[in-house]
């Protein structure tokens, strides 16, 4: 994605986590890093801050929980011990919370495709539920190899199936070069 926004001139800052994909390489983007959701989370409302952007695309499969309590060092494998997990925040709610002018394009992972039908009506609630301007909607049991088949809607309920993620980049890109 980030590829194809400087192929056309537009300026990308990407928040990172802990990836093989060639950041470094890439010669017009920002490129900030982090670990966890928290610093990703704290990342996202700096740059909103400020830069005030006209798109934030959120595509990281971020954590959906979070260890209530961090043990710090090793932690001994002679005890049983008790793991509490606690939701993480949602990074698109407190964009639209915090800065309401930004646009947003979303990205949803579900496991498995429903019917053509169900899944316009998910993606047409969703947008509506997280204001974003678009959704690139996916499926874990269809990823496979090089396959990466997606849905990619936008607000009026148009869309467009992808099949890899150049065509998912291709796609996002034109839609936020002719949105902005």
């Amino acid at each position: 994605i980030c590829r194809a926004l400087e192929k056309k001139g537009i300026k990308v800052i990407a928040v990172v986590g802990p990836c093989e994909a060639p950041f470094d390489k890439l010669k017009k983007t920002s490129v900030v890093r982090i670990e966890t959701v928290h610093e990703m989370h704290e990342q996202v409302m700096k740059i909103c801050k400020k830069f005030h952007p006209d798109f934030a695309i959120l595509s990281a499969a971020v954590l959906d929980f979070a260890p209530n309590e961090v043990q710090k060092g090793k932690v001994s494998s002679r005890n049983s011990w008790n793991l509490k997990l606690v939701p993480t925040p949602k990074i698109i709610d407190e964009v639209n919370r915090r800065f309401p002018k930004v646009k947003k394009v979303a990205f949803k992972l579900e496991w498995q495709s429903p019917s053509l039908k169900e899944v316009k009506k998910f993606a047409l609630e969703n947008m509506k539920a997280k204001s974003s301007e678009a959704l690139c909607l996916n499926y874990l049991s269809q990823i496979k190899g090089k396959a990466h088949p997606a849905f990619l809607f936008s607000k009026d309920g148009s869309y467009y199936k992808a099949n890899s993620k150049q065509e998912i980049a291709r796609w996002i890109c034109d839609f936020v070069r002719f949105s902005a």
